[in-house]
């Protein structure tokens, strides 16, 4: 059965990172039209559809998320099938779509952070989880350190996105817009940023895959900062949010992982 134009097209597409790498699409087929996707991004990418339709139907429903898997093309989202052969089609959608699988709530809880600076080192926590001045609501690490400090990886994974472009600082969050930062996807559906990087500080780039405690770039005093330190997060990417997660971290010599704590120096000796 061929479909019969004309019928009438409507989308809308909200996006909360760059969409060079993301696409949806529809394509023709005899019963009606397959919505489809194109993902190159090195993690999942989940996609709220909200289909406007008439003479139409969804075999997988409405306005839900779908999660799109990594490095995939034509993924089907759904197929569209027409009621009436003999009658007019309509076909609209309106998607908001980012980063991770918006449905994963489990987690490795019990993994072991590796402290993100160099054996022999030592630094404080000059913020910790839902601190007072920036981090209220947000479990953020601040590891004070200066400029040029090199940053290892806390662990394992994929680099997702590297922001390394600017060099403006201030101490209100209205410089948040000039963080740069490091984005690493883990295998447990997490993700891990690492924040106000030095500009042209990075050593990694999106896709590369990196081992726990592998040199990954420079800290730096870029964005929103009241001074020289590493901003380090794990969380869950939402569509229009983050879930911060409290993680553990080795200590000393490696022998225990603990909850760090803010105002307190912590020594790596692994």
């Amino acid at each position: 059965m061929k479909i019969v134009l004309p019928f009438i097209l409507c989308i809308i597409s909200i996006s909360t990172y760059s969409q060079d790498n993301f696409k949806l699409y529809y394509e023709e087929t005899k019963q009606g039209f397959n919505i489809l996707a194109d993902n190159g991004e090195f993690c999942p990418v989940s996609a709220k559809m909200n289909f406007k339709l008439e003479n139409l139907t969804s075999t997988k429903g409405n306005n839900k998320v779908f999660v799109v898997p990594a490095k995939t093309t034509k993924y089907l989202i759904t197929e569209l099938k027409v009621v009436d052969p003999g009658k007019r089609v309509k076909l609209g959608y309106e998607s908001t779509y980012n980063q991770g699988n918006n449905n994963q709530k489990k987690y490795d809880k019990d993994f072991n952070y590796y402290l993100p600076f160099k054996k022999g080192a030592s630094y404080w926590v000059s913020q910790g989880y839902n601190g007072t001045i920036s981090h209220q609501n947000e479990n953020a690490l601040d590891f004070k350190m200066p400029v040029g400090t090199k940053i290892y990886a806390a662990r394992g994974g994929v680099v997702i996105d590297v922001e390394e472009s600017y060099s403006k600082s201030c101490t209100t969050s209205e410089c948040a817009k000039y963080n740069n930062f490091i984005l690493v996807y883990h295998s447990d559906g997490t993700f891990a940023e690492y924040t106000h990087i030095k500009k042209n500080g990075a050593q990694v780039k999106p896709g590369d895959q990196i081992k726990i405690g592998q040199f990954i770039g420079y800290s730096g005093d870029v964005g929103w900062a009241t001074g020289p330190h590493l901003h380090f997060i794990v969380f869950f990417q939402r569509l229009k949010d983050r879930i911060t997660l409290k993680t553990k971290f080795l200590t000393g010599k490696g022998k225990q992982a603990v909850v760090l704590s803010e105002k307190e120096e912590y020594s790596k000796q692994y």
